[in-house]
């Protein structure tokens, strides 16, 4: 029996699980010929539509289009999956099961959860538990889920906090293997009161996997985006590179229809994720309630910090490594992505925080090479 847990292993199971051929991002790719003013434009194609409880686009060109029920069954077996607000999805099921002597047994056709919980257990060590799938019944407790806001108290987070937290004696997830092939996939519950929720990470594996499905059909440039999380390769149909805009963090004002832009990057092969607590919230006796919540206090996180953007090689990283970002606050976020970055350089992390003031002004932190590797040509 064993779980799939060499990093370097993940997407290519990923790739494999889909059907899809892994290839490297460090390849050469196919991009517009500048000096060939004979050569005709290529063609763009868009795929644009609704899921997650929130919407995709992709963009690319070239001389092949990928059939939208490639992009279908990419989106459909995510949701399947992982959908917290589809009744039979399978994260649904493991909730529900209560631990005890009998494990929870499936065929993991899709392959997924070996790649979800392997990076998700190497970003919840890295980050000491910042970034933590198990926070989910504190989302539900304070009205974040599918759960009906109460009157949350103090009682309430302490029955829940010791719930909390990705280690084997609480759940763990393994997988079965006879001769070196894949059989059957297993959870084991320590505590029946533990959930998961993958939000934190499910849209950038997402991306991912949709960015390998165009590679797999020999289209390299293009640009994925699902929910704001976003990966590049290769480049526009100009010869530019894909230029991705960072919202200004500041709530929506009734009736303003123009988004408010902080800045605009380039992204070049790679992923560009942002997580931020000036959208999602709610107010209650003069507080506002964040929808991050701290799995270290159980409570929604009260800090300055109003969103963090991370550059990374994958876009499941980056969607996880901005969430860890939003629980520790702006000092404490800048140590640990610093710290993160220093030991990671293959997956090229960059940050962008934006954070407020004391006066009530905004202030922004970047990582050393932000300018240098996002900067448009």
């Amino acid at each position: 029996m064993t779980l799939v847990a060499n990093r370097s292993l993940l997407y290519s199971w990923m790739a494999a699980a889909m059907s899809f051929a892994f290839a490297s991002s460090c390849g050469l790719l196919d991009g517009p010929d500048e000096n060939d003013t004979n050569k005709p434009k290529p063609r763009v194609y868009t795929h644009a539509g609704d899921t997650q409880g929130t919407t995709y686009l992709i963009k690319y060109h070239g001389d092949l289009e990928l059939e939208q029920t490639v992009i279908d069954s990419v989106l459909e077996v995510v949701d399947v999956e992982f959908n917290l607000w589809r009744p039979k999805s399978r994260i649904n099921q493991v909730n529900a099961y209560q631990g005890g002597d009998e494990l929870f047994m499936f065929v993991d056709s899709s392959r997924l959860w070996s790649v979800i919980w392997s990076r998700s257990i190497d970003l919840f060590e890295a980050s000491q538990g910042a970034f933590d799938p198990t926070v989910h019944p504190l989302v539900e407790l304070w009205g974040f889920g599918l759960s009906k806001r109460g009157n949350v108290k103090e009682a309430d987070v302490e029955l829940i906090l010791p719930n909390v937290g990705l280690t084997m004696d609480r759940i763990d997830l393994e997988e079965i293997e006879v001769d070196r092939i894949y059989e059957s996939t297993y959870v084991r519950k320590g505590n029946p009161n533990t959930s998961i929720d993958f939000n934190g990470i499910a849209q950038g594996l997402t991306v991912d996997l949709l960015a390998d499905a165009l590679w797999s059909k020999g289209i390299f440039n293009f640009m994925v985006e699902v929910g704001g999380e976003v990966k590049c390769q290769g480049l526009r149909s100009d010869g530019q590179p894909w230029r991705i805009a960072i919202d200004l963090p500041i709530d929506q004002l009734d009736g303003l229809e123009e988004r408010k832009l902080q800045s605009i990057v380039a992204v070049k092969d790679a992923a560009i994720c942002t997580s931020g607590n000036y959208r999602k919230f709610y107010e209650e006796d003069g507080i506002r309630r964040s929808h991050t919540i701290s799995p270290f206090t159980g409570y929604p996180v009260q800090h300055s910090l109003l969103s963090a953007t991370i550059h990374a090689v994958d876009a499941a990283t980056a969607d996880a490594l901005a969430t860890a970002c939003m629980v520790w606050g702006p000092e404490e976020g800048k140590q640990f992505i610093e710290a993160y970055r220093a030991e990671n350089e293959f997956e090229r992390i960059e940050a962008l925080f934006i954070y407020a003031t004391e006066n009530g002004a905004m202030e922004t932190w970047q990582t050393l090479g932000w300018d240098l590797v996002l900067t448009p040509d």
